[in-house]
């Protein structure tokens, strides 16, 4: 597993209480519930300032992209095949110099090499067609140095989040312990892939990005109230110590890597 390690000291969550390129695999639900949103930018502003310009892929609605904006970015730009999702951003999130939205049906970006200072791909790479043409695609457009924020699903999360079929038969809520079954076995039911962690480390080094942390993402139970009211606002206080905690970090609901484009 990685050796680096985000210390998120998140004020995501002291506060009150959705992003995809699709292929083969169908979109699924919005990561854009408000305090998901605040905490999971959150973790990308505990590398450094959000700053230069952006790319979100896989925007969906535009609320990733324009939290980037707000964050600090001097201008984001979110692309998605979807074309309903850039219609549903253009009409939240108008296009502006600082925020554009284009519906990109095909795997190349319509943008010139090293334009960006940093790519979101947030809930994104295990829908697309080829994982390793995508994250080509964005290690061209962006700028040598250039940051790449992946989080996607993680095995050893007990629960399929994007829920599950059999055959014809659909079963849209997170379905338990089908992320741990063989690969070959689960992805027969499963909507989307999922990654052990190492795995998504490697599939992006891979690519040819330099590996700067890696980390997971925790369920603030937002959507998904799988707790009593008071006992979600006690557990989503310990979520900084559940990130730090030996074993146990290793069971948040994706897999967070930063890294960047060599120099």
């Amino acid at each position: 597993m990685a050796s680096g390690r985000i210390h998120t000291e998140n004020p995501a969550l002291s506060q009150p209480a959705h992003a995809r390129i699709v292929g083969y695999f169908p979109p699924g639900a919005s990561t854009a519930a408000p305090l998901n949103l605040t905490y999971r930018i959150g973790k990308i502003e505990a590398l450094g300032p959000v700053k230069g310009r952006w790319l979100d892929y896989g925007c969906a609605d535009g609320s990733y992209t324009s939290a980037l904006v707000e964050r600090g970015a001097s201008r984001a730009d979110g692309v998605d095949v979807v074309a309903e999702r850039i219609e549903e951003a253009r009409n939240r999130f108008q296009d502006s110099g600082s925020l554009t939205f284009q519906h990109v049906p095909v795997d190349h970006l319509p943008f010139e090499d090293d334009m960006f200072d940093g790519a979101l791909v947030n809930e994104v790479l295990e829908h697309v067609r080829d994982e390793m043409t995508s994250l080509a695609e964005i290690l061209r457009v962006l700028r040598p140095g250039g940051r790449l924020i992946v989080m996607s699903p993680n095995r050893w999360f007990p629960f399929e989040g994007h829920g599950g079929h059999i055959g014809e038969i659909q079963l849209p809520w997170p379905v338990p312990f089908l992320p741990w079954l063989p690969s070959s076995v689960g992805q027969r039911f499963m909507h989307a892939r999922n990654y052990w962690p190492g795995e998504l480390r490697d599939l992006v080094e891979a690519a040819g990005f330099i590996i700067e942390q890696a980390d997971f993402v925790w369920p603030v139970l937002e959507v998904h109230a799988w707790l009593p009211a008071g006992a979600i606002k006690r557990y989503q206080a310990l979520i900084p110590l559940l990130e730090r905690a030996p074993f146990i970090r290793r069971f948040g609901v994706s897999v967070f890597i930063a890294a960047r484009k060599p120099l």
